[in-house]
């Protein structure tokens, strides 16, 4: 009896950093773009630039960016020197870090966790489509008010009374 009450003390500050314990602070992440063999650039939210090559990629990104501050990263994606595709990528808290409250580890919630980054995960695979920046770069059509005899004859022909 007395080696059961024992054990349980023992037991819970072993496993008090539940998310430490079944993860690592910097894990892999595959990035890809559609399409494929495009050049990346991996940059941290200090603008440094962390990785790049060219896609399909597999980089290593830290989960944390500091006591309670989740990686966040933006990867650029560009072709012969244009950016054409930009995609946000930050961690999100991990299930294994409220595993701390079950086994009871306050040391594990509130220092090791968040010290280490384990408590958060970061996406194994991210696709960034270089569709959407494709349009965003044309120029936008805005609206010009001009009189009526400074038109010409082409433009008068695609006026729409209203």
């Amino acid at each position: 009896m007395k080696f059961t009450l024992a054990i349980i003390p023992v037991a819970s500050l072993l496993l008090s950093n539940c998310a430490t314990i079944m993860s690592s602070q910097a894990v892999p992440t595959t990035i890809d773009s559609t399409p494929s063999k495009m050049a990346y650039k991996v940059i941290d939210e200090t603008g440094a630039v962390v990785s790049q090559g060219y896609t399909p990629s597999t980089v290593t990104l830290s989960r944390s960016a500091g006591y309670f501050k989740p990686g966040k990263y933006t990867i650029e994606i560009s072709k012969k020197g244009r950016v054409v595709g930009k995609e946000s990528v930050s961690a999100t808290v991990s299930g294994w870090y409220f595993g701390n409250i079950l086994i009871g580890g306050l040391i594990g919630m509130v220092i090791v966790d968040p010290m280490s980054g384990a408590m958060y995960r970061m996406p194994e695979n991210v696709t960034v489509s270089t569709t959407s920046m494709a349009s965003a770069s044309e120029p936008p059509q805005a609206l010009q008010i001009v009189d009526i005899s400074t038109l010409t004859s082409q433009q008068r022909g695609k006026l729409v009374r209203i």
